[in-house]
């Protein structure tokens, strides 16, 4: 049982509107996605961005206030040493920290 000239065209019509359709609602899909993903990359970059400003603006008074405490305990000389404690130390409290906003985070999701 074949189909008529005249069916095979409202068929082949009706399946390149579906087709259409279809490739149409994947595109859509498709570019809300990329957006949505776009500004969550774009937010996290920009307030990285202010988070190192934020600490560059801190460096030279948390130098300042070592050295000077260094002055007081009588370590002079020794400065190198404090300094990769002193980066040790933040790097534990910046990464405990770290680790609490990621918990709090995902709480919320």
């Amino acid at each position: 049982m074949g189909l008529s000239k005249r069916e095979e065209k409202v068929v082949e019509a009706e399946v390149r509107k579906r087709l259409r359709q279809r490739v149409y609602e994947k595109t859509k899909t498709s570019a809300l996605r990329f957006k949505r993903e776009f500004k969550k990359h774009s937010v996290t970059a920009i307030t990285a961005a202010f988070a190192f400003l934020i600490a560059l603006s801190w460096r030279q008074p948390i130098q300042k206030s070592i050295s000077i405490f260094i002055e007081k305990l009588g370590l002079a000389g020794k400065e190198i040493y404090l300094e990769y404690l002193s980066a040790i130390a933040i790097t534990i409290v910046a990464v405990l920290a770290l680790m609490l906003i990621s918990k709090w985070t995902s709480e919320k999701d």
